[in-house]
């Protein structure tokens, strides 16, 4: 039955990522249209749903396999509802078709966010620019990272063990290579949010349910051309195996043994880039085997983050409350404002080695196999008003309470 479930989760991802990229991908960033059309989010591209304010940071939302830029709609809207986030971020997504390379599709990602600079800050006077804010979802996150490191020529070997000088053919596939896997780390982006992120890539890609997907997955033909120049035009053991055999999908690169998925994986971060990891983990998951039903917590798990938060959810995680406070918190620090009363509940779990924060002291979590014990964090209100933290044990994860139990979505408000 799971083998079933799997091969139509991959059906229907594929189908989404199907149509090549449309004309229009390569117009650059658009601005949002009328008011009266506020939740416009074009498909492809870097879309503006509300029109560009100078003084806000930008925050770039990236879907992940299969999914469209509004599969951001109710998380934007929470976030925007909040006059402390609104007055201080603007937010922006990124759509793409989904199928195509991985490189390829942060390339494009690079891309507009230079055009849209070059557009509505020309003379780069807004400080804004130089504090953006990336947002992940699964492979989403992995076209983030794209952006924020400089892989040198690390990416590069994963293609080839030539050197880079060697390379030739026409102008445009020489200089679409280099774009796609020699960049330097964006200077504007300041911290990045990777949600369900498989930075080691899929298990559930494995043998017949990848080969159907991936025979679904239609590449462009401009793409597919330009790969079929360049390895006609070099010698036959110029480029490694898997990329003479074939243009890559992004199936296929989210395999587990995938080689430019691997070479990503070992990109560490800038140091002035702060990074948080949003994990989420099935309840059912057996212990040692934590997973979100795709992406398990080995693959999602960043080393040297800022900060990891588990939520008990399932892969498709975005509009999950617990995930949209753990990125209005972070936001929060990010412009500098301590979190306000009346923040929407929170779960997290803290992995075997991690440390847990309870009532104002530190304590190291269990370290054997399986969840670790934690405690459940509420409040009570003195006489005088202030509130005092107070534990109570909870043996799988941690609640942060403040008296507001439920988070409601208020309306989407333009300016």
């Amino acid at each position: 039955m799971r083998f079933v479930l799997s091969v139509l989760t991959v059906l229907g991802v594929a189908s989404a990522a199907l149509s090549p990229l449309p004309a229009e991908d390569h117009a650059g960033p658009r601005t949002a249209p009328r008011s009266e059309e506020r939740f416009h989010y074009e498909p492809t591209g870097l879309s503006l749903p509300r029109p560009y304010v100078r003084g806000k940071m930008p925050v770039v939302f990236v879907h992940g396999l299969g999914a469209r830029p509004a599969s951001w709609r109710r998380m934007i809207e929470a976030l925007a509802a909040d006059p402390a986030i609104d007055g201080r971020f603007q937010f922006w997504t990124f759509g793409y078709a989904t199928g195509n390379p991985i490189p390829y599709s942060g390339y494009l990602l690079r891309r507009d966010l230079d055009e849209v600079r070059r557009r509505l800050d020309p003379d780069k006077s807004d400080p804004a620019f130089d504090r953006m804010v990336l947002v992940g979802h699964s492979m989403g996150g992995l076209l983030c990272k794209l952006v924020a490191v400089d892989p040198g020529l690390r990416l590069w070997r994963a293609v080839s063990d030539r050197p880079l000088g060697e390379l030739t053919g026409e102008g445009g596939d020489l200089e679409l290579m280099r774009a796609c896997l020699i960049f330097g780390a964006h200077p504007g982006v300041r911290r990045v949010i990777y949600i369900a992120t498989p930075h080691r890539g899929s298990r559930l890609d494995r043998g017949s349910v990848r080969a159907i997907g991936t025979r679904l997955v239609l590449l462009p033909d401009p793409l597919r051309a330009a790969h079929r120049r360049l390895v006609a035009e070099n010698s036959p053991d110029f480029f490694r195996e898997p990329f003479r055999r074939g243009l890559p999908s992004s199936i296929d690169e989210l395999g587990w043994d995938s080689p430019i998925l691997t070479a990503l994986s070992e990109l560490a971060h800038p140091p002035a880039l702060k990074v948080h990891s949003i994990i989420a983990v099935r309840p059912d998951s057996a212990p040692g085997h934590r997973t979100d039903g795709v992406v398990s917590y080995e693959s999602a798990h960043v080393a040297g983050a800022a900060s990891e938060e588990l939520v008990s959810a399932g892969h498709l995680c975005q509009d999950h409350p617990e995930v949209i406070s753990q990125v209005r918190r972070i936001l929060l620090e990010h412009a500098g404002l301590p979190e306000p009363p009346g923040r929407p509940v929170m779960h997290s779990e803290t992995p075997p080695g991690a440390t847990a924060r309870c009532a104002g002291s530190v304590r190291r979590a269990g370290t054997s196999e399986g969840y670790s014990p934690m405690e459940r964090l509420s409040y009570s209100s003195s006489a005088g008003g202030s509130r005092t933290p107070r534990c109570r044990k909870r043996p799988d994860q941690v609640r942060f309470y403040n008296g507001a139990t439920t988070h409601e979505r208020q309306p989407y408000q333009h300016v």
